[in-house]
């Protein structure tokens, strides 16, 4: 088995016109959708550092291993967004690694949703170690006991539309198609990168005032093989916990799991996906594990003054970039920023009391809770609050 699937990548990777899929697969994409698409740089306040390690087919020898490293984030004071990644994709003798920069400008389409244009660039290494090859010709002159490699410049682009609650993406990685030139000679090689086409798409659900559930859609394809989607879903409790199943056509069905601090800082994602094919009889299952980190609010920052509340220099400028709002939209605003904080320290309340309750063993709108008045109304402000900003913003 070891051999077979060292053969196998050897002859995918140098024989074949590389018309397949050649990049990694990832379960965490919803909780990270800039390393499926550069235009995802920015969408965000806050500037986010991710890694994500997928160990695929464990128990299998040489099967493949990514690690990605990735950084994105917003301009302070314009409509831009710029982002980063290191990585390495390894499979057995071969490998894959690199590193590429992005940048994104998000465009206004109305006051609830932007459009945002992304272009990705780097240096791709493909390396093949022939020291880890057995060949059953040991004469055999396509490959040496030597490793070989080559630095290929890589380019893609993305297109990413998202507002509060819902995005569609569509990205292009490797879309200039250069060839892979390992061996000196004078035959040119037929190897080249391939065009992938990724389609993304998902909205996010207000079930009651604990619970969101956010499905989404991932299509993927490479010429000339059959098109993969990932049908996925992902419920939500008081936004800091998380579970998940996905479905993967031709590959497996995942499980997810996921929490984030509640000062919103670190969150931690782990994946489970279990093969539907007959590889799965030689493998337990692969796992990803996602750790990330949000640094500060890099927007909020440049807002409002904290100085007698005026507007300063760089809010000025950001505002007249856009047309300069209306003081209706203004205040609009400002109320909805408002809600959110009052909503934020309701559910902070409602939190403790809770926990107070469980302590005690019974539930905390029960009579015979000291605060189950103060815990019943807050409950219902925050569903008030809830109503009042839906209504400002579908303004």
């Amino acid at each position: 088995m070891k051999y077979l699937i060292k053969i196998s990548a050897i002859i995918l990777l140098l024989f074949s016109t590389a018309r397949a899929q050649q990049l990694p697969l990832y379960s965490q994409y919803m909780m990270n959708r800039f390393i499926i698409n550069p235009a995802v740089a920015g969408t965000e306040d806050y500037f986010m550092v991710s890694t994500n390690n997928r160990y695929q087919w464990a128990g299998i020898t040489d099967a493949p291993r990514t690690h990605i490293l990735s950084v994105q984030g917003p301009h302070a004071t314009k409509n831009i967004g710029f982002g980063g990644a290191i990585f390495s994709d390894v499979t057995g003798p071969t490998s894959r690694t690199g590193a590429y920069f992005t940048y994104a400008y998000h465009f206004n389409i109305n006051k609830s949703s932007k459009l945002s244009l992304g272009l990705s660039g780097g240096l791709l290494q493909f390396k093949v170690d022939g020291t880890q090859i057995t060949l059953k010709d040991a004469g055999d002159f396509v490959i040496t006991n030597a490793v070989q490699s080559v630095l290929i410049p890589d380019f893609g682009f993305g297109a990413y539309w998202y507002t509060d609650r819902s995005y569609v993406g569509i990205s292009v990685p490797q879309f200039i198609q250069n060839r892979i030139e390992f061996f000196n000679s004078s035959t040119q090689s037929l190897s080249r990168l391939t065009s992938h086409y990724f389609i993304n798409a998902g909205h996010r659900f207000q079930i009651n005032n604990d619970f969101e559930i956010e499905p989404s859609v991932l299509l993927k394809w490479a010429y000339p093989t059959i098109p993969q989607i990932d049908f996925g879903a992902k419920v939500i409790y008081q936004e800091f916990l998380w579970a998940g199943l996905a479905f993967r056509t031709q590959d497996a069905v995942s499980f997810m799991l996921g929490y984030k601090t509640k000062n919103d800082k670190l969150l931690f994602g782990y994946s489970y996906d279990q093969p539907m094919t007959s590889i799965s009889k030689y493998t337990f299952g692969t796992h990803e594990i996602m750790v990330a980190a949000r640094f500060t609010n890099v927007r909020s920052r440049r807002r409002y003054s904290k100085v007698e509340g005026k507007t300063d220099v760089a809010e000025q400028e950001f505002m007249q970039e856009n047309s300069a709002p209306s003081a209706a939209d203004v205040a609009r605003k400002n109320k909805i920023n408002a809600l959110n904080q009052k909503d934020k320290a309701l559910r902070n309340t409602v939190r403790a009391l809770r926990e107070q309750a469980e302590a005690l063993g019974i539930d905390p709108s029960d009579a015979r809770f000291e605060y189950s008045k103060e815990y019943n109304a807050a409950i219902q402000e925050i569903r008030n609050v809830y109503l009042e900003k839906e209504s400002l913003e579908n303004q």
